[in-house]
């Protein structure tokens, strides 16, 4: 077997944890949103669908077990959607506080303007406001806990991609 094959089978472990991972998060927030009533923001909704784009790809990645190039392409943009995602928790870390209206700025416009809101509003709409304050899990806000997983995710997606790439090339 060769150094690039033993890790393309590892490769697909690590896009299923990837993709179990967003899953698991996602589920989360449901019951953050059902269970306590913590009402999600317009940037948290953003987050989610973010999360939805990477365990899409993830699992799809996992199930199909791509090959060199498609995994290379796929970490890639897995990296690409968990940079966007880490912007997004940022400006929510960072900002947040300061956005009382953010339901009616253009963030929360972009949010009430996209179809998928239609399709399942009890997940994404957005009812809460940037600015809403809830307990912290094990003393961290939710919004860091997303950079944190944004950030992870993009680690382990840059570490993929430079792995399957030196593993490439030593074929």
């Amino acid at each position: 077997m060769t150094k690039f094959t033993a890790f393309a089978a590892n490769a697909r472990w690590i896009f299923a944890a990837v993709g179990a991972s967003c899953v698991a998060l996602l589920g989360f927030a449901y019951y953050m949103q059902y269970g306590p009533g913590h009402q999600p923001c317009p940037l948290c909704i953003l987050q989610r669908y973010v999360y939805m784009a990477i365990a899409a790809a993830s699992l799809a990645a996992a199930a199909f077990g791509p090959k060199r190039l498609a995994a290379m392409i796929t970490a890639g943009l897995l990296g690409l959607f968990a940079a966007i995602g880490a912007a997004l928790a940022i400006w929510q870390v960072t900002k947040g506080d300061t956005m009382t209206s953010c339901n009616t700025d253009l963030v929360g416009q972009i949010v009430y303007a996209l179809p998928m809101r239609a399709w399942w509003p009890e997940f994404l709409a957005a009812y809460g406001g940037c600015a809403d304050k809830y307990p912290p899990i094990f003393g961290v806000s939710i919004p860091v806990w997303s950079l944190i997983w944004f950030v992870g995710f993009f680690a382990v997606c840059a570490t993929v991609f430079v792995k399957l790439r030196s593993a490439a090339s030593t074929q």
